[in-house]
């Protein structure tokens, strides 16, 4: 019997995902959506109402959802903060029983059952440590579509690709970092300057560049307190308490994907690589302290770790169909 449609193995599987998923969902949801639920619907409402600052003004994905379902439940929750706070609890449940099966579908790629679900337990263990706000949930939401394309990638549904960027860019303008690791899958498997492969990669580029621009013209070009200047010295004047945090929680996986780079796949290689170009943009578009948005980087450094631990090697199988 096909491995990853062994019904047996489903429901530990299963439940493994979903308990990692109500931890996460609630450790979450404690911190951001609970703490102060008056202030996020001012927020929400400014956004919007076309006046809120940049970049957060062009962050409508969440708010917009978020007041989808708040106007579904309104008839069954009268109160605006409770409705608040059960909208985005649903949401985020489902945001993180999505990132938490993708990932393992992704990992189940390359790994065994055993080093997928310590995977899992790795993303699990970081997930709360990047909570600095009570607005950051977006910032998995992001997750959430790097999996998706990652998933698309791998299962060579990458036609779809980019509305991934489309729908993303409402979210967060790093999901255009996904189409570098597109491109390094492509010279992975030499398909890089094929026809079908400049195709999706332009498409990719024009949807996202449509959803950023089409943003800014109904809103209106704002200009970000957020600089490049404000960002570095953001960045220098707290540069302690940076330090402490990335050598606590990322640069353990650096050392172990560095200790396992020669064993990793063209793929991982590459990413792994273009990571310190990530790492570069964020310190000068970003907040450093904010380690809920570098969660994406995770995405290639457990696994690259992974192989350390584990002694697996990132070779290809055939993609699952099933969570196990």
């Amino acid at each position: 019997m096909d491995k990853y449609n062994n019904s047996k193995k489903f429901t530990p599987v299963f439940f493994i995902i979903l308990l990692l998923t109500l931890i996460s969902f609630e450790t979450v949801s404690r911190n951001t959506i609970q703490p102060d639920p008056q202030r996020r619907i001012r927020i929400q409402d400014s956004i919007l109402t076309g006046q809120m600052e940049p970049p957060y003004q062009y962050r409508i994905f969440k708010p917009v959802l978020g007041y989808t379902v708040q106007t579904i439940l309104s008839p069954f929750v009268k109160d605006k903060l409770k409705s608040h706070i059960l909208s985005y609890r649903i949401i985020i449940f489902f945001v993180f029983l999505g990132i938490y099966i993708l990932f393992y579908r992704f990992l189940k790629i390359f790994f065994t059952d055993k080093a997928c679900i310590i995977g899992l337990l790795l993303l699990q263990i970081i997930i709360p440590l990047g909570i600095t706000s009570i607005w950051e949930d977006g910032d998995y939401y992001t997750l959430l579509f790097y999996l998706i394309g990652l998933n698309l990638i791998f299962s060579r549904r990458d036609i779809f690709l980019p509305l991934v960027f489309f729908i993303g860019e409402f979210n967060r303008d790093q999901i255009i970092f996904l189409i570098v690791f597109y491109m390094i899958y492509l010279f992975s498997k030499k398909e890089l300057f094929r026809p079908k492969s400049i195709s999706i990669i332009l498409s990719s580029v024009i949807l996202w560049l449509t959803a950023y621009f089409s943003m800014r013209y109904y809103f209106g070009f704002k200009e970000s307190v957020y600089t490049f200047a404000h960002n570095l010295h953001s960045n220098k004047s707290a540069l302690t308490l940076i330090i402490e945090l990335w050598v606590s929680q990322v640069l353990i996986f650096v050392i172990l994907s560095i200790k396992s780079y020669s064993r990793s796949s063209v793929f991982f290689r590459g990413c792994l690589i273009s990571l310190a170009a990530y790492a570069v943009i964020f310190f000068f578009n970003g907040i450093l302290s904010q380690l809920a948005k570098f969660l994406p980087a995770y995405l290639i450094l457990i696994p690259m770790s992974l192989q350390f631990i584990m002694n697996e090697f990132t070779g290809e199988k055939v993609f699952p169909e099933s969570i196990s």
